[in-house]
């Protein structure tokens, strides 16, 4: 499984805009390879709100086949966001070890 994150600062106080505009962003979820998508936010930073986008795929090549497709350039066009700070920062894992809580 490849997993690929994306870490991006905000200015204090746009947190939640930053949640609807990925709230409205589902179209990723219609891509072949996708498995999901997960929007967390880092507790304890004071000078901004920081986010780490999640996104997980069957492999690198279905990640690297939607950055490519109409939906990823859908996903990021659009007038541009004042509130992000910088760009972000994209780092990818693959997945060696997982299990799941006992029960």
């Amino acid at each position: 499984m490849y997993v690929a994150t994306n870490r991006i600062k905000v200015k204090k106080g746009f947190g939640k805009d930053m949640e609807e505009l990925f709230r409205s962003r589902g179209e990723v979820a219609k891509e072949p390879g996708f498995i999901d998508f997960e929007l967390w936010q880092q507790e304890g930073v004071d000078e901004h709100e920081e986010y780490l986008v999640v996104s997980r795929w069957e492999s690198e090549e279905h990640h690297n086949q939607w950055t490519r497709s109409d939906s990823f350039k859908a996903a990021h066009s659009g007038p541009p966001t004042d509130y992000i700070m910088g760009r972000g920062e994209f780092s990818s894992y693959q997945i060696r070890l997982a299990y799941p809580a006992e029960k």
